[in-house]
């Protein structure tokens, strides 16, 4: 049985299909006391750092989680999920976060786009249980405009670059979270899903990295209103139009 942390701010189906796809049964946290009782417990967090802590703190929740988290149980975090571990955010300046690690929750300053949306990789910085079976060369999906900043490197599990490198995981014990969503990451996502799930798993050593610094995989837009002229051409038909064969 996994409890999942539904705090009613976005869509979690794809996180219930994707554990429910490994077969494992999901039940959805309806009040302080089904955190107490879980056995393992999932986070998948979005939306907004300061109305995600509200409604934490609403609906009672705050004070079980630390106490599931003090306590060593099985936690996955994910996104926001992940940046609630800590004891604040610039997202919402004087918002305290649930304060389980040290450290702070920070906007990008790059260069580059943001929010860093796409495929991107991973260089691990412990062994840890999720990265079983892992080769190194594998690519997870991200979406986000702010990342943790945690006081304390032992805990930091892997990073990623965009524009300079930034954590993408931690782990201390068994509780684990991701910036990257697992659930939205095709077969290595489930991949890393079922490592989660598995207890008997020992900590595997992080899979020698691909890439230095990780880069985000190239992109391709498929374009599905094209087609043959009079003259017998690929051309679009809707949209800008471009030659379709470069």
């Amino acid at each position: 049985m996994i409890t999942l942390l539904d705090y009613g701010a976005g869509n979690v189906r794809s996180v219930i299909n994707a554990i429910e796809s490994l077969g494992e049964t999901v039940h959805p946290v309806r009040g302080p006391e089904d955190i107490r009782r879980a056995e393992r417990l999932v986070f998948p967090g979005v939306g907004a750092f300061g109305s995600m802590m509200a409604t934490l703190a609403e609906r009672g929740f705050v004070a079980p989680l630390r106490e599931y988290l003090a306590a060593d149980r099985p936690f996955l975090g994910i996104c926001l999920g992940l940046q609630a571990l800590f004891e604040g955010s610039e997202e919402a300046p004087g918002v305290p976060g649930l304060g389980v690690l040290p450290g702070r929750v920070a906007r990008f300053r790059t260069h580059l786009a943001v929010p860093h949306i796409g495929w991107n990789g991973l260089n691990g910085r412990q062994p840890s249980p999720l990265f079983h079976g892992l080769r190194g060369d594998e690519k997870v999906y991200f979406v986000h405009s702010y990342h943790v900043v945690p006081a304390d490197p032992q805990v930091i599990l892997s990073t990623t670059d965009y524009g300079a490198p930034f954590v993408s995981a931690v782990q201390r014990g068994r509780l684990v979270a991701t910036q990257f969503h697992p659930e939205k990451s095709g077969a290595v996502g489930l991949a890393l899903l079922k490592n989660f799930l598995d207890p008997r798993l020992p900590p595997a050593p992080p899979p020698p990295a691909a890439e230095t610094p990780t880069r985000l995989a190239k992109r391709i837009v498929a374009c599905l209103d094209v087609r043959a002229n009079d003259a017998g051409d690929l051309v679009v038909t809707k949209g800008d139009r471009y030659d379709v064969r470069e």
